[in-house]
């Protein structure tokens, strides 16, 4: 169906990671790796040139030529005898299903040993394009045709759970007349159908990007997740694009209609076969070893599902804190084959920083649920962790996040992605127990407006504040403006003046710039985008301004008595700046501003000074993230800093620091609402230094 070509997206996605829910993923099995090896060049090559007429064949003893697979024609009924006689050699027993007098089906069954009665079914349809007398169609569809024969080959004698149908469809061109036939029949008979592969076209990749499309419905969503899993882990140079797609564009969707999961797998649309459906659509523009590559994974993905080789993990991630104790970690493993048991009970690998894993085996196991007691760590220290486990008969093993190797014991190949946690230091602490509402720091009723603030040390310790960075400020609001702040900076600096009385213009460090609202009333905050080292010592001054051309009502904070504290004023500038060019202090401003701060010490990099010891690049917490997370960084020396954010393939999705900056502790917040799924690399440099490290965006 020329349908089929035309698709509407609806979510383009790779393998997810969940945390906190129960997530099933198929195992790597080395048997099912093995069996990959024997798809070849050479055996599909040739199943590719005997359908699409590119050489010879043998059907009924003789030689034949197919020349053509539309529906009407008698070498199409021809080519429904040699995949009949395919199967025959393979040691199956076929059957044709009879639809009409052009409809033909060619069927064959492997019998499950544990459900019998229960199968998949993996299918492509034969039949091709165009009308005329000579229609070769070697990429639509004689290989997906050969896909499905080539895994009926080499699946002969390899025993599965799950029964397994090998099924060639006829007419899907004209309207899934064969598929639709089957899928009815199947129905009426109540029979158990656990999933379907569709494999239509799944030979051409005109660029050599590797990429290919794995498109199902909502119902089957879960099924298409757990074929690209074993894509990434059986043939991981196969680039994966989920779409979700409910158009009747190909013989999956015959499965939708009897409520059956099923999806198909299909080149690239965006790089789709210019010989579509015309007598050029011949067996030398195929690309032979991404041939191989959907092949293989089609093998790997329904010996996989047949026989079983699933579990199911169900695990919250550590959160980031300030504890520097040991951390517990539970999960949850379920499978049907049975969870390894002794030596090879499950593990949890972890490691520090950058550093190697060391393995811990469970202080706690009660049938599936396991815990294990993460050694604890100092603050600054990024743990990374995953889990993984095998079956009782070591057949496969899976880890958590998915994509890990090796047996006896489970998981010492570790996966691409990590559970991650910082051992931070955050404190929080509140500063004023007054509640008399004032107009500063957000003074929205004139255009522009600047407050300066001084906070004493003594009433800093009081209230729990701690040396360290500040990476949060926040004001307790009791009238909220929806009023916009345009040109909003904060300002701080460490100082030993003990009151002031005018506005201090020198030694400021700017830690947010850019735009801001009050969001609502009660306690709302600032999340800086340049940490402010307070030393512990001195008082500390903040100034908030910002430069409007329109103005409303203003938004009212508590605050508490204080002379000496505050200078404020406000004005209506035509042009320039408020932050600059409003210099006279207003009167009668002695109640100081109720003032929260959230801080974070990282261990070892500050020494009672601003300046850190040596560069450095944090790893991103949290991580894995959805879809916002922070990078931290330290400067040994004043220079130009530069951070930027690329994608898998080296693509700038965003450059987040591009500036001078003095040397100091610093972070940045990223935010991916706009990127898909995926791992993403973030580096920085600043002069001889230079740094990369992964993060991984899950949605």
């Amino acid at each position: 169906m020329k349908a089929k070509k035309i698709f509407t997206v609806f979510a383009i996605v790779s393998i997810l990671l969940t945390s906190g829910l129960s997530h099933s993923q198929i195992g790597f099995s080395p048997k099912i790796d093995s069996l990959t090896n024997f798809v070849t060049t050479s055996s599909i090559g040739l199943l590719d040139r005997r359908l699409s007429g590119d050489t010879t064949c043998i059907i009924g003893g003789s030689l034949y030529t197919i020349v053509s697979r539309h529906y009407n024609s008698a070498s199409n009924i021809k080519a429904a005898q040699y995949i009949y006689e395919l199967f025959q050699s393979y040691g199956y027993t076929p059957r044709y299903q009879n639809n009409s007098a052009t409809n033909i089906n060619v069927l064959a069954k492997k019998t499950g040993t544990k459900y019998p009665n229960q199968y998949y079914v993996i299918c492509a349809h034969y039949d091709d394009m165009p009308s005329g007398a000579l229609a070769p169609g070697a990429d639509d569809n004689a290989s997906g045709t050969v896909g499905v024969l080539e895994v009926a080959r080499i699946l002969a004698t390899f025993n599965t759970d799950y029964s397994i149908v090998f099924a060639a469809f006829d007419e899907e061109e004209r309207g899934l007349y064969g598929s639709k036939a089957f899928i009815d029949t199947a129905y009426f008979k109540g029979d158990s159908i656990v999933g379907g592969v569709n494999l239509d076209m799944i030979s051409y990749d005109g660029n050599n990007d590797g990429k290919c499309e794995v498109v199902s419905n909502t119902a089957s969503s879960g099924l298409a997740d757990e074929y690209i899993a074993v894509m990434n882990t059986y043939v991981p140079t196969l680039i994966p694009i989920k779409k979700v797609n409910t158009t009747a564009n190909s013989d999956h969707a015959s499965f939708w209609t009897r409520n059956y999961k099923a999806f198909m797998c299909i080149e690239d649309n965006t790089d789709f076969t210019p010989y579509y459906h015309t007598v050029n659509d011949k067996y030398s523009t195929l690309n032979l070893p991404y041939f191989v590559k959907t092949t293989k994974t089609a093998l790997a993905g329904i010996t996989a599902f047949a026989a079983n080789y699933r579990m199911s993990f169900t695990h919250t991630q550590i959160a980031s804190s300030n504890n520097t104790g040991p951390r517990s970690a539970s999960v949850v493993i379920k499978s049907a084959k049975g969870i390894g048991k002794l030596t090879n009970l499950p593990r949890l690998y972890y490691k520090i920083n950058s550093g190697s894993f060391s393995s811990l085996t469970p202080n706690y196991s009660n049938l599936d649920t396991f815990k294990y007691s993460i050694p604890g760590q100092p603050h600054g220290s990024t743990v990374s962790y995953y889990f993984a486990a095998q079956d009782s008969m070591a057949n496969f093993v899976c880890t958590y996040p998915a994509g890990g190797r090796g047996m006896n014991p489970p998981g010492t190949t570790p996966p691409a992605q990590f559970f991650s946690y910082l051992v931070d230091n955050i404190s929080n602490a509140c500063i004023g127990a007054g509640a008399t509402p004032v107009d500063y720091p957000f003074y929205t009723y004139y255009d522009d407006a600047r407050t300066d603030m001084l906070y004493l040390s003594s009433d800093l310790l009081a209230g729990g504040l701690t040396t360290g960075s500040i990476t949060k400020i926040a004001f307790d609001v009791t009238t909220a403006s929806a009023q916009v702040m345009n040109g909003f900076k904060v300002k701080m600096q460490n100082t030993s003046s003990a009151s002031i009385s005018t506005f201090t213009d020198n030694g400021w460090t700017t830690v947010f710039d850019g735009t801001y609202s009050i969001a609502g009333t009660g306690l709302q905050t600032i999340t800086l985008t340049t940490p402010f080292y307070w030393d512990g010592a001195n008082n500390l001054l903040i100034e908030i301004c910002f430069n409007n051309t329109s103005w409303t009502a203003s938004s009212s904070v508590k605050s508490t008595t204080m002379a000496g504290r505050v200078v404020h004023n406000h004005e209506d500038l035509a042009t320039g700046d408020g932050c600059v060019l409003i210099t006279t202090p207003g009167t009668g401003n002695t109640t100081l501003p109720n003032i929260c701060f959230t801080m974070m010490v990282t261990g070892g990099e500050i020494s009672g000074t601003n300046v850190p010891k040596k560069y450095q690049l944090s790893q991103n917490y949290p991580n894995p993230f959805n879809p916002s997370t922070k990078i931290s960084y330290s400067l040994l020396k004043k220079g130009l800093v530069s951070v930027r954010v690329f994608d898998i393939l080296g693509k700038e999705v965003a450059q987040l620091v591009n500036e001078v900056k003095e040397a100091g502790n610093y972070m940045v917040d990223f935010n991916g609402s706009d990127l898909t799924t995926g791992v993403y690399y973030y580096r920085i440099e600043s002069g001889e230094f230079v740094d990369v490290k992964k993060m991984m965006l899950i949605k």
